[in-house]
């Protein structure tokens, strides 16, 4: 029997769908890279202001967005926003 092409579009669509699949840790990693980067260039527009505001509040929430920002630079530092 002759292949047909709406046969051989229904065979490669299941290895369409697995590569995806063996694609998604690699697009899963570098999204989080990029975001990694971005939050880490833009973080300090954030949080130096906050360091002129007057409270007791103000300290923690420093501390704590400079913790994010010091774990976004480990993770986003591979990402190339050129590639």
């Amino acid at each position: 029997m002759p292949e047909t092409e709406t046969n051989r579009h229904e065979r490669s669509r299941p290895r369409g769908a697995v590569g995806r699949l063996r694609r998604l840790p690699t697009v899963l990693a570098t999204t989080l890279r990029a975001t990694a980067f971005w939050v880490a260039v833009l973080l300090p527009v954030v949080y130096l202001p906050l360091l002129f505001v007057d409270g007791g509040w103000t300290a923690s929430l420093v501390s704590g967005l400079l913790a994010v920002h010091v774990l976004s630079v480990l993770v986003g530092k591979e990402y190339d926003p050129d590639r």
